[in-house]
């Protein structure tokens, strides 16, 4: 069972990130190209498309903390649907919103994850106090969504350098 808290507090989160993504950086930029077109299993994603997925995650989690900052300063927005997260044979699936297309190269999911990280790290907030659902770990505040990133890309990032032995 994932805890949140083992990802520490804001600074910690933050070093987190900043450490999987050079790893996952230099993963990208050394693997051979066929290696990153090729899923990893039967019906599973190549690693360029799961690479794609952190950005997309990173990018949605940057909207949701956008959301807080303007919800904590006040603003009134409308309500937004909750969708819990859906687990198949044990194993969370990715919304709708974050699936990856598979149609990027490269250099643009190299481009993606930049500004993926740029936006999130512009939109947080670690003294905002508002709350907001995530799929699979429920009521998060800002730390909470951005503990959830780090856990992400961590988690992709261990799948993807496991699939190089």
């Amino acid at each position: 069972m994932v805890r949140l808290e083992d990802y520490g507090t804001w600074e910690e989160a933050l070093r987190r990130l900043e450490a999987s993504r050079k790893a996952l950086l230099a993963l990208l930029r050394e693997a051979d190209s066929a290696w990153l077109a090729t899923p990893l299993g039967e019906g599973a994603w190549t690693p360029l498309m799961g690479a794609e997925h952190i950005a997309l995650v990173e990018d949605s989690t940057a909207q949701v903390l956008r959301r807080l900052r303007r919800v904590a300063a006040g603003e009134s927005l409308p309500p937004v649907p909750f969708v819990p997260g859906e687990v198949k044979d044990g194993k969370p699936q990715a919304p709708e919103g974050v699936r990856p297309k598979g149609r990027l190269s490269l250099e643009e999911v190299l481009a993606l994850l930049e500004r993926a990280r740029a936006f999130l790290l512009e939109e947080a907030d670690p003294g905002n106090p508002a709350t907001f659902p995530h799929p699979f770990f429920g009521e998060l505040n800002p730390l909470g969504w951005l503990r959830a990133a780090a856990y992400h890309e961590a988690h992709h990032l261990r799948g993807l350098q496991a699939s190089l032995r």
